[in-house]
């Protein structure tokens, strides 16, 4: 699971990096002297590896970071559901996964602050990026409103996909557990769910729709922690 956690941060960094690359090759003309040009774009390859490198190293290996440890899940009795990262196109994605987890969790005895409520205290602890949280933010978060722990995520996939003869729904999403005491990652999991089923590939059937999808996608996810 802690490669996932990996994953997610490498993901991240990719992104953040690969429009500057785009921009600043963009802005290298090549002439005549074609071995200049070429140590120009060798160079700025070699800039942004190093960045890259840096950037992993703080966010993947950092203790201030969240290392992930094994702990009883039993003793998680009080949630807070960070807003999720959206990577797709549906601008309201994040927040219909974060309702859907809520309501998974509250069905299985979990208490869960208002996400309202939550909302209102990152505000207030000035907190703008979910990504680089700190230790430190984690602990305050947990203090303030009483939580054993906090579930951050992503929603990677959100959406119908197109087929050769059939349109399905596809989700994929990422979640994780916080413990707040210590900051530290203590279950994380990936999960995709959707495409076309034997059934609808075959005779036509109606599948499952992409609300249904969602569901099942998290059900699934959170089944293998609680």
């Amino acid at each position: 699971m802690q490669v996932l956690v990996i994953i997610y941060y490498i993901y991240k960094i990719i992104t953040n990096y690969v429009f500057s690359i785009k921009h600043l090759l963009k802005n290298i003309v090549f002439t005549e002297n074609k071995e200049r040009s070429i140590m120009k774009i060798k160079s700025c390859a070699l800039y942004f590896m190093i960045c890259a490198i840096c950037n992993l190293m703080v966010f993947g290996c950092s203790t201030e970071k969240l290392p992930r440890v094994e702990i009883e899940v039993d003793t998680i009795n009080r949630v807070a559901v960070l807003p999720f990262d959206n990577f797709t196109s549906d601008g309201y994605a994040g927040e219909k996964i974060r309702r859907i987890a809520i309501t998974e969790l509250l069905s299985r005895g979990i208490d869960v602050i208002e996400p309202g409520e939550v909302t209102s205290l990152l505000r207030e602890l000035k907190i703008k990026s979910l990504g680089i949280i700190t230790v430190k933010e984690i602990q305050d978060i947990g203090k303030s409103l009483g939580v054993d722990a906090l579930m951050m995520g992503s929603v990677e996939a959100f959406g119908i996909s197109k087929g050769i003869s059939v349109n399905y729904p596809e989700v994929t999403i990422f979640l994780m557990l916080i413990e707040t005491s210590s900051g530290k990652v203590i279950w994380s999991e990936r999960h995709t769910s959707g495409g076309p089923s034997f059934w609808t590939r075959h005779l036509g059937a109606e599948g499952l729709s992409l609300s249904e999808t969602a569901r099942k996608v998290v059900k699934e996810t959170i089944d293998t922690v609680f």
